[in-house]
């Protein structure tokens, strides 16, 4: 029996040790509520596909609500309607993604090389202007496409277009493929422009110096040399803009809707507005399908591919740029004006728009600010009142900035505990998968991600309550949904911290939480500062996460400027984005100050 006993009474103290380390305790339950929170929403999503809900009584004579069905799946791929509601809009969304995904990444290529490898001048206050279109809503950029192509065959004032040349834009250029597939490439070039710097940065010129000495010419080098080196960093940027364009729901709507032109994510929307919630739930899963198989594909590419292209060594690196002579500043205002165009432009219109009596007409005497001063009228905007006097966008506002830096302070906590059990615990295979969960939210396409939580959420269940139609959704879906950028960013900072700080804490009588209190996040700070700045930024302009969700007592500056722009309120809609738009840029200036500052202690820690 002694020898028995012996074994059970050491698992049960390997049990008990397991359980006293609060790390351990904490890592379980994070588990348990991620699991919950980001992969159950998904199954929750998927069920409900297959069940008869209430609204299908309108479709089906069989329908039972509760009951099992595959009529769902079997009308969006072979029913009579499956060409509207499924393979026309895929269709679409296939054309408008790679459309806007190619344009996207050669302007971006051609961006980086540029400001990268070229010696054109400029370069410290092109690049923030560079970015400029990703920062601000993808919504404005919509709003200031429509105020200058606008057509006068859907209603409505002319745009800038038609008022200065006096003849009407064609319709092609107003809506449909070209102007969201020219809007998306707008909104998402700075992600590629990011990705392709960054391996661009990485180049040995040496190479580059050895081929022009060997007699390559220029366009040889960059055609067997440059790019054979970026290609991953392409092929990862192709992909991935491919996976965020696709789930993009504000340009589409806005530029398709009139016309009837319909993606995947507008289909989403468009039949939860009807009540036809399970056939949404099918386009949903699809449509999480796409953005899961474009981002395994860029996975199984770069993670194939990286190492033919290894350009730093133990050998020896430089990294020299490349003299563009008479060609200097040339190059120079044609960047200037491409990112004037694309990342200042937008927010001009959008201000000029803002203070015009009546759509469409460009007169001085068309001027007027009541759109932001002004009292209830009957005769301008139906009676609605300017910004500063209307109730409904100052209760927006009030609601958009509490959710924003609620969500911001929770998701950097969260985020940093998880980065600080995934670190301090690499070894722990519960602390991988804890990661790999904090990493999901990346992989859905947003109103996807708020389609699975209108499922989940929309009743009770056990003792977790319906919290649809409250703040608290709103608060959770925004926190999760920050997650992966959170945890990614305190990584960085309990990377750099230490164990013998901790170790030393403990030996001294230090329980864990004052060690993580006192010791971890004073030293990852500035990180998590940075953090929630980047959460505060994202959640400020979030519209197609949240747009199922909302209910009129928890509306935000978004989605009310998205309300104006479907009921015909330009004038309105184009100064919320714009208020949007300018609190965004400010976060953006903060976190790039505080950034600045860590940079600058860092290097006089090194000195």
């Amino acid at each position: 029996m002694s020898g028995q006993a012996a074994p059970l009474a050491r698992g049960r103290f390997q049990v008990s040790r397991l359980w006293a380390d609060p790390v351990n305790l904490l890592m379980l339950i994070l588990l348990v509520v991620l699991a919950y929170l980001v992969l159950w929403p998904f199954v929750q999503l998927v069920i409900h596909s297959f069940t008869w809900a209430e609204g299908d009584r309108r479709v089906s004579r069989d329908a039972v609500p509760g009951a099992f069905t595959w009529f769902h799946w079997l009308q969006a791929t072979t029913g009579p309607i499956s060409g509207k509601m499924l393979y026309g809009p895929l269709v679409n969304t296939l054309k408008t993604g790679i459309a806007a995904t190619i344009i996207a990444l050669l302007a971006g290529g051609v961006l980086a090389w540029c400001v990268v490898r070229s010696d054109m001048p400029g370069k410290r206050w092109l690049q923030p202007m560079l970015t400029l279109p990703y920062i601000v809503p993808s919504f404005a950029i919509a709003l200031a496409w429509e105020a200058v192509f606008r057509s006068p065959k859907v209603g409505g004032q002319p745009g800038l277009y038609e008022s200065f040349l006096g003849a009407a834009p064609p319709e092609w250029l107003s809506y449909g493929t070209v102007p969201i597939s020219i809007t998306l490439a707008m909104h998402y070039f700075p992600f590629a422009y990011l990705l392709v710097s960054g391996a661009l940065a990485t180049i040995d010129s040496q190479m580059e110096e050895g081929a022009l000495i060997a007699g390559a010419g220029r366009l040889m080098i960059l055609r067997r040399i440059t790019f054979p080196v970026v290609a991953p960093a392409f092929a990862a940027a192709f992909i991935l803009t491919f996976g965020k364009t696709i789930g993009q729901f504000a340009l589409p709507f806005l530029l398709g809707a009139p016309t009837q032109f319909h993606t995947v994510a507008t289909m989403v929307y468009a039949n939860l507005a009807l009540g036809l919630d399970s056939m949404a739930f099918v386009l949903a899963i699809i449509l999480i399908a796409m953005s899961l198989v474009s981002i395994w594909m860029a996975n199984r590419f770069v993670g194939k591919k990286s190492r033919r292209f290894e350009t730093i060594s133990g050998k020896g690196f430089r990294n020299r740029v490349i003299p563009l002579g008479a060609w200097k500043w040339p190059v120079f205002a044609g960047v200037a004006l491409f990112a004037f165009t694309v990342g200042v432009l937008p927010l001009i219109l959008l201000g000029v728009q803002s203070v015009m009596l009546i759509d469409g007409f460009y007169g001085l005497e068309n001027l007027t600010w009541h759109f932001w001063t002004g009292t209830s009228n009957p005769d301008i905007a139906f009676g609605e009142p300017g910004v500063l006097h209307n109730s409904l966008i100052l209760g927006a506002a009030w609601n958009t900035i509490r959710l924003a830096f609620i969500s911001a302070v929770i998701a950097s906590v969260v985020g940093l505990v998880i980065a600080y059990i995934v670190v301090r615990r690499d070894n722990n295979p519960l602390a991988r998968a804890l990661d790999q969960l904090a990493f999901i939210p990346f992989l859905f396409p947003t109103i996807a991600f708020g389609a699975m939580y209108l499922t989940l959420f929309a009743e009770p269940v056990g003792p977790i309550p319906a919290l649809y139609g409250t703040f608290t959704l709103l608060v959770l879906i925004s926190v999760v949904s920050r997650l992966p950028y959170s945890v990614k960013t305190g990584m960085t900072a309990v990377t750099q911290i230490g164990r013998e700080l901790e170790e030393a804490a403990e030996v001294a009588g230090a329980g864990w939480g004052m060690r993580f209190r006192r010791i971890v996040m004073p030293l990852a700070g500035p990180g998590v500062l940075s953090g929630m700045m980047v959460s505060f930024v994202g959640v400020m302009r979030e519209l197609s996460l949240i747009i199922l969700l909302i209910t009129p007592s928890t509306r935000v500056l978004m989605t009310v400027g998205f309300g104006y722009a479907e009921e015909g309120m330009t004038q309105l809609s184009n100064a919320l984005v714009l208020i949007v738009a300018v609190l965004t840029i400010i976060g953006e200036l903060i976190l790039w100050w505080i950034g600045k500052g860590r940079i600058a202690r860092l290097r006089e820690k090194q000195t």
